[in-house]
């Protein structure tokens, strides 16, 4: 760790406030397999030389999230401070995945550490962490957790962590941030504004103080207003998990302009699926819009993965895609008479328009229904065709040249 002035705060080096004896991992190991509302009922008022309620909240969340953290709810003696904690940390894949994004050679602060997935996936990565965690019972078991998975070069500071970087003498490599996306009475936010801490009054104290600035936000983000809000960014990424849309990750450095926009798709295992990016200077084309002349039996249907479609590079995608043409201006679905392995999204081939008159025939037809760009949501078009759940049919409803339309398309 690199040496500290003299400021208020705490340093966990051992972890006298929270006892974990044998029998509590004993407890959780024995427990696991529980129904925990039953378990909770059982052990209520019982004593006990640990915390029951605690160690019923590990077995929670390792039932909970042990699709999204494998790993760390693998490991036996890992700790969740709460529910939450688990709720609000990063995926694994998601976090192998900003680890990616770090050299060997850096210091780096992790400003809101939370449960602490980012910071010790990161920590692998660089020369050292800095972990920074206000709640203290967050700060003892992240302690816990990355002295349990031998992590040697993370400091974890139960501070404020503005003022650790305005208390060290050098500038840090990258200062990676969360705001908190929780306001009063545990509503979701995601605006800047409305998170803590509030990035966009302190994004040039931290632009002085580090190289560069990671900021991990909401996939709700306006990508617009963001890129008006830090002016400094030099890339956004949207990064999603099998499909689900994660977060949009800011990367900003001083007097910086934006060279990378990048939509990634990953598997649960971290592994890739897909990834499209894409400079400003790419969205600068025109689009091209299908003709009836188009719309050929045995062409290809592609629709854009969610990544893609909040970053709406749309120009840049038929750049990249030689013939591809956009349905209609709102529809944001291609045609393409050429097939695309590459082409970040659902790949399909196109079987015709449904016609009025053919719809009846559809009634228990086994298929996915999607819309986009239909006065119907996909659920209310399934419900009046009568469609059955499918795996590998599927019914469009969109607009071509405005018009609403039934597309039948198949994997």
């Amino acid at each position: 760790m690199c040496p500290l002035r003299n400021v208020t705060y705490k340093q966990y080096t051992t972890m006298d406030s929270i006892s974990t004896p044998v029998s509590f991992f004993r407890f959780i190991d024995v427990n696991i397999k529980e129904d925990i509302a039953k378990l909770r009922l059982r052990h209520h008022g019982n004593a006990a030389e640990f915390d029951v309620d605690f160690a019923i909240t590990q077995i929670e969340c390792r039932k909970k999230f042990r699709k999204k953290l494998p790993h760390f709810t693998s490991s036996p003696e890992t700790l969740f401070p709460s529910v939450l904690a688990g709720e609000q940390a990063s995926h694994e894949a998601v976090a192998r995945f900003h680890a990616s994004l770090f050299n060997g050679s850096e210091k780096v602060i992790d400003m809101t550490a939370g449960l602490g997935i980012d910071a010790m996936t990161i920590a692998a990565k660089v020369k050292s962490m800095i972990a920074c965690e206000l709640d203290t019972v967050k700060a003892q078991c992240l302690m816990h957790n990355k002295n349990a998975g031998n992590i040697s070069n993370i400091s974890v500071e139960n501070a404020d962590s503005t003022e650790i970087i305005k208390s060290h003498i050098d500038c840090f490599d990258t200062v990676f941030i969360d705001p908190a996306r929780r306001a009063a009475g545990n509503r979701r936010v995601y605006n800047f504004h409305d998170c803590q801490p509030d990035i966009l009054s302190i994004q040039d104290f931290l632009l002085e103080n580090s190289k560069r600035i990671m900021i991990k936000a909401s996939p709700l983000l306006d990508i617009t207003q963001t890129l008006k809000d830090i002016p400094s960014a030099t890339s956004v990424r949207c990064i999603c998990v099998e499909g689900e849309c994660k977060e949009v990750l800011i990367e900003a450095i001083k007097n910086g302009a934006l060279k990378l926009l990048e939509a990634v798709n990953l598997n649960a295992d971290g592994t890739l699926i897909s990834d499209f990016s894409y400079s400003p200077v790419d969205e600068k084309g025109e689009v091209g819009y299908c003709t009836a002349e188009d719309l050929r039996t045995g062409c290809y249907l592609y629709e854009p993965d969610a990544a893609v479609m909040k970053l709406s590079p749309w120009n840049a995608l038929t750049e990249r895609f030689p013939g591809i043409k956009k349905l209609d201006k709102s529809s944001h679905l291609f045609i393409s008479d050429k097939y695309f392995e590459s082409f970040p999204g659902r790949k399909l081939k196109y079987k015709g328009v449904i016609e009025k008159k053919d719809r009846k025939a559809l009634k228990s037809f086994p298929a996915n229904v999607v819309t986009r760009n239909y006065p119907l949501s996909a659920d209310e078009l399934r419900k009046k065709l009568g469609v059955k759940e499918g795996q590998d049919k599927f019914v469009y409803g969109t607009r071509i040249n405005e018009k609403p339309v039934l597309i039948l398309a198949e994997r």
